[in-house]
């Protein structure tokens, strides 16, 4: 379930670098949700961190700096009932 707010969402390959994102997160006040990825963009075992629009350049930073390997992140497009998937490009 993605809920309304949730802008973006940022797959990782390993459980825990989400854990390790998501505290990360939390201490710089970035409001997320850490939850299984969509299997329409990742494999089962993939872990994501959803966040708000607002919350993203912060978020971005915060990745850079703690040097953890993403897998993707993506923007979540509402079309009618359906969602879909854009992968951003990030340096």
């Amino acid at each position: 379930m993605v809920y309304s707010y949730e802008k973006y969402l940022i797959v990782f390959a390993s459980t825990y670098h989400g854990y390790y994102m998501e505290q990360m997160f939390n201490r710089n006040e970035i409001e997320n949700t850490l939850r299984k990825a969509p299997r329409a963009i990742a494999k089962s075992c993939h872990s994501a961190i959803y966040i708000k629009e607002k919350d993203l350049e912060k978020a971005l930073k915060l990745l850079e700096k703690s040097r953890v390997s993403v897998e993707g992140v993506y923007e979540i497009v509402r079309i009618g009932n359906l969602l879909d998937y854009k992968k951003l490009r990030v340096k």
